[in-house]
C-alpha cells in the first residue's frame, strides 16, 4: 500500500505560474522615459544653423550689421530602420495546450515585443546605416566630433564627467540624464569614491512585480541620473589597449577592471534625443499568415523605429573608458 503521503499528492494540482519567463532579461532601464515623436512621412530632417554672434551696438544713426542666418547644408536627416521577429504555433497547441493560465499566442506576443525591443536598444549605441542600409544611425553616428573624448582605456575621473557633461547645452544645459553599461555605472560610482566623495542619489518611483509603485533611491552625477543599458557596447581591456567587443550575455566572465565602455550625456524630447515612429504606426505591428497545410499560425511582429537628434548641443560621450582601481 503506497504511503499516505504519496496518496495525498494524488489529490492535489500543480501550479504553473503565468508567462514564459527570461532567466536572463537585459535592463533597458531608459525605456520607460524615452520619448517617441510621430512623423507624418518616411524621414524626420532637422534643418541646423551654426554658432550665432552676438548682437551688435550701435551708435546714433549707424547701420546696423547684416547677419542673416542660413541653415546647413546637407539638414540633419534620420531614417527609419524595421525591426522584426515571428513565431509560429500551430491550431492543435492552441485549441488543447491554452488554458486558464496561458494563451500560446499570448505568451509568445510578448516575448517577441520584447525581442524587438532588445534590438532597438543595440542599434541605440551602435546602429551604423552606412555599413548595414537596413539599420537606423545610432549614437556613435550622430554624436558631433566636437563633443567626443575618448579616454583610450584611461581610468575615469570625475572631471571627465563634468566636463563631457558641461559639452550638453541645449536647453541652457538643464534636464541632463547619463546613458551607460554596467560597467559604466560602475566607473562614475567608483571615480567618485576616488575623490573621497560620496555618489548623490534621487528617489524614483518604479513598478512592483507584483502590482504597485515602489520608491527606489537613482544614482545621480552633477544632477544627471544614470540609466543603465546591458545593450551597451562593452569591450576587452588588455595590456593598456581596447580590444574586441565583449557580448553581454558573456559579462559574467570578466572582472570589471579589463572591461572598456563608453558613457553618453543627453537631453531628450524634440529638438534634442528622441526616438521617432511613422504617424500612422506608432505601435508594433502584427500580421499572422496561414502555412499552406492550414497546420499552423505565423506571427510576425514588426516595428518602424529611429533615433534623431535635434541640435548638436544635446548629445556628448566619454569613449572607452575604464573602471579606476583602489
Amino acid at each position: 500500500m503506497p504511503p499516505i503521503g504519496a496518496n495525498a499528492r494524488l489529490l492535489s494540482d500543480d501550479v504553473l505560474f503565468k508567462w514564459l519567463l527570461e532567466d536572463f532579461p537585459f535592463r533597458i532601464q531608459l525605456a520607460s522615459v524615452f520619448p517617441f515623436l510621430p512623423v507624418t512621412g518616411d524621414t524626420l530632417r532637422y534643418a541646423t544653423t551654426g554658432p550665432l554672434a552676438p548682437g551688435a551696438t550701435i551708435g546714433q544713426c549707424d547701420s546696423i550689421p547684416d547677419d542673416t542666418k542660413q541653415p546647413n547644408d546637407p539638414n540633419r536627416v534620420h531614417r527609419f530602420a524595421e525591426i522584426a521577429t515571428q513565431f509560429r504555433v500551430c491550431y492543435k497547441a492552441q485549441d488543447i495546450f491554452s488554458s486558464n493560465v496561458n494563451d500560446q499566442v499570448a505568451v509568445q506576443m510578448a516575448l517577441g515585443v520584447r525581442e524587438l525591443l532588445y534590438k532597438f536598444w543595440t542599434l541605440f549605441e551602435r546602429g551604423d546605416a552606412s555599413a548595414n542600409p537596413d539599420e537606423f544611425n545610432g549614437l556613435h553616428q550622430i554624436v558631433h566630433p566636437a563633443n567626443v573624448m575618448d579616454l583610450q582605456g584611461r581610468e575615469l575621473r570625475t572631471v571627465d564627467l563634468h566636463w563631457a557633461k558641461e559639452r550638453v547645452h541645449s536647453n541652457d544645459g538643464r534636464c541632463v540624464v547619463i546613458f551607460t553599461s554596467p560597467v559604466g555605472k560602475i566607473a562614475i560610482l567608483e571615480a567618485i569614491y576616488a575623490r573621497g566623495a560620496s555618489p548623490d542619489y534621487e528617489e524614483m518611483q518604479f513598478p512592483r512585480p507584483g502590482g504597485g509603485f515602489k520608491t527606489e533611491q537613482v544614482l545621480k552625477f552633477d544632477g544627471a541620473p544614470v540609466y543603465v543599458n546591458d545593450l551597451n557596447q562593452m569591450f576587452e581591456y588588455k595590456a593598456q589597449k581596447v580590444g574586441q567587443l565583449v557580448p553581454c550575455e558573456r559579462l559574467h566572465q570578466y572582472d570589471c577592471h579589463d572591461l572598456a565602455t563608453h558613457i553618453w550625456f543627453f537631453i531628450m524630447g524634440p529638438g534634442n534625443l528622441h526616438g521617432i515612429m511613422p504617424a500612422m504606426a506608432r505601435n508594433i505591428i502584427t500580421r499572422s499568415t496561414i502555412l499552406p497545410d492550414a497546420s499552423t499560425l505565423v506571427y510576425h511582429l514588426i516595428m518602424a523605429i529611429a533615433i534623431a537628434l535635434g541640435s548638436a548641443a544635446a548629445l556628448s560621450v566619454i569613449k572607452n573608458v575604464t573602471v579606476p582601481k583602489a
